[in-house]
């Protein structure tokens, strides 16, 4: 199947001048306002506002209104869509929705987690939020590194008539250099 493409153009656009769209049923919280603040501080904007051309020289925002109302006056990275009204609205019902549908592969997500850093108090909060286990167990899921293990190593087994010659034995060896360890068996 052959999919459209209904992304016109990309332009950053003024974000004072972008029409919010009247039907945006999105309700953004402080704290939502305060992460993505933190977000745009250390990382910038990472996505663009997808917006639709309303043909009189105007774009009504479809996705982005939070990052057009914190950038103000500064330009915000635009994907204008060529979709009809309805259509916006339909994508404006439903862009998040499905997004949100998806399952969390909790480990991959834990990892990730443990490679992320930040210096915002609001940003670090969420991070913890999301992570399902403590930096303690995800070491234990993950192991210890054993990759020294993989090198070739060369053993001699040495049979003893007891534990006294067993122990002469080892340090006797010890002395000389060797490294070795008791076996029981």
């Amino acid at each position: 199947m052959k999919f459209k493409d209904r992304i016109k153009s990309f332009r950053r656009i003024q974000a004072s001048q972008l029409k919010r769209n009247l039907k945006n049923w999105r309700i953004h919280t402080e704290t939502q306002e305060t992460v993505l603040r933190a977000i745009l501080k250390e990382v910038g904007f990472a996505s663009a506002c997808l917006v639709r051309d309303c043909k009189n020289g105007t774009f009504e925002i479809i996705d982005g209104h939070l990052r057009a109302d914190i950038a103000e006056e500064e330009k915000v990275p635009c994907l204008v869509l060529d979709v009809t009204k309805s259509e916006a609205e339909k994508i404006l019902a439903t862009f998040d929705t499905v997004t949100s549908m998806a399952n969390t592969d909790q480990v991959a997500l834990d990892t990730l987690m443990a490679s992320v850093s930040t210096d915002s108090k609001d940003l670090q909060e969420l991070l913890d939020s999301l992570s399902s286990v403590s930096p303690d167990i995800l070491e234990k899921i993950e192991g210890e590194d054993e990759s020294h293990l993989l090198t070739d190593s060369f053993s001699v087994l040495i049979d003893c008539k007891d534990e006294f010659e067993q122990i002469a034995l080892l340090k006797r060896l010890k002395k000389e250099g060797f490294v070795c360890r008791s076996w029981i068996s």
